[in-house]
């Protein structure tokens, strides 16, 4: 009964985790790259949970097997902590800062707790330095443990941080799961190292990676389903956030339109006419940089947010955007040419206000389609 009592967290945990699983496979895309990387770990962290929950069934068994695997268990649970951590901070870090590039001997620099976690875990067994266990076949923690927990909690610790320091280039729908996915498991991995018995480590990161899921859902609101641009609603979030902000930060706006839209819809049927707009979406995402985004604010008009602060790299852009576009019919076999309208300005205090902005580019775009249209 007390067993049971120590694990009946671990037990609920995993299969709250596991029912979230079953139901995500069948519901989110998995070939998206974040919702992959949550099923991934949450495989995980269902895996360290029966691992965990294993050890402590075992623990003061006195049958002859089960020190031996107890002992490689352990080993398996600590050896793997670290790399799971570690590969949610790559995450974060992709997420917040994605123009920012690791050289190889950086992560190799960062992977270092990881190695230094896995040999003192691997030695354990003959030294105890992380754990050992007795000669009844009962769990004891090592005069290592808390630097093994150290290094699992310094990657979320990290990543924690970098939500905090980055939070103004993330979207609100984003920002309060990955502060809760920060925040749960670094109290219980502390109430787990500092009382003996207790089993929150993985469990609380189960409850995280159920809070997760439910903004993996709540993205696909404020992802527009066809071209997996942002909504107009989410577009205006940020700038609502962006025009909060006590530092004034310039940033450059382009609003693109496509042209002869409806007559693509018309002539060719609107199957043609989506396969047209998922293409523009992609043609302008191949030469935006990550931290720029793409919002669809109309049925064929899109609003494009640049992180700059010049003229100029706003016209770099806008250039970038109109070759893709004739490289793409140069090597079309549509009966119709892709091309569209486009207006652009830096946004800074020269404006009285964002509504002005949003107007005087809006009109430069028609300028542009008008006189590509009559000359």
């Amino acid at each position: 009964m007390e067993k049971y009592l120590r694990i009946d967290n671990n037990l609920m945990a995993a299969a709250m985790l596991g029912i979230v699983v079953l139901i995500a496979f069948r519901r989110l895309d998995r070939s998206d790259r974040l919702n992959k990387v949550f099923l991934i770990t949450s495989q995980i962290v269902i895996f360290e949970l029966l691992l965990e929950t294993a050890t402590c069934v075992l623990n003061r068994s006195m049958a002859v097997w089960a020190a031996p695997l107890s002992t490689a268990l352990h080993v398996i649970l600590y050896s793997l902590a670290p790399v799971l951590t570690y590969f949610w901070y790559l995450l974060i870090s992709n997420w917040c800062i994605p123009d920012r590039k690791l050289t190889h001997r950086s992560h190799y620099l960062f992977t270092i707790p990881v190695f230094i976690n896995f040999v003192i875990t691997v030695l354990s067994p003959v030294y105890g330095l992380v754990f050992y266990i007795d000669g009844t076949n009962v769990y004891h923690r090592g005069p290592l443990f808390v630097l093994s927990v150290s290094i699992v909690y310094f990657y979320i610790a990290y990543a924690f941080l970098l939500v905090c320091m980055h939070r103004g280039k993330i979207v609100k729908e984003e920002y309060t799961p990955m502060l809760v996915f920060g925040i749960l498991p670094l109290i219980g991995g502390f109430v787990q190292a500092h009382f003996y018995g207790a089993l929150l480590m993985w469990s609380s990161a189960s409850y995280s990676l159920v809070v997760v899921y439910i903004f993996l859902q709540q993205r696909m609101v404020h992802i527009d389903d066809l071209t997996g641009a942002w909504t107009r609603s989410t577009f205006e979030y940020c700038i609502n956030r962006r025009k909060r902000q006590k530092r004034y930060e310039a940033f450059g706006l382009i609003v693109l339109d496509i042209d002869e839209l409806k007559r693509i819809n018309d002539e060719h049927g609107h199957f043609e006419g989506d396969y047209a707009l998922r293409t523009t979406v992609q043609l302008i995402k191949s030469v935006l940089r990550k931290t720029d985004i793409i919002a669809r604010t109309g049925g064929d008009e899109f609003l494009i947010i640049l992180d700059c602060n010049t003229r100029e790299k706003i016209d770099v852009t806008v250039d970038r955007i109109k070759d893709s576009f004739r490289k793409h019919n140069e090597n079309s076999n549509k009966e119709y040419v892709l091309d569209c309208s486009i207006g652009a300005e830096l946004y800074d205090s020269n404006f009285e206000s964002f509504d002005q902005f949003m107007h005087y580019v809006d009109s430069l775009m028609y300028h542009n389609k008008r006189r590509k249209k009559y000359g």
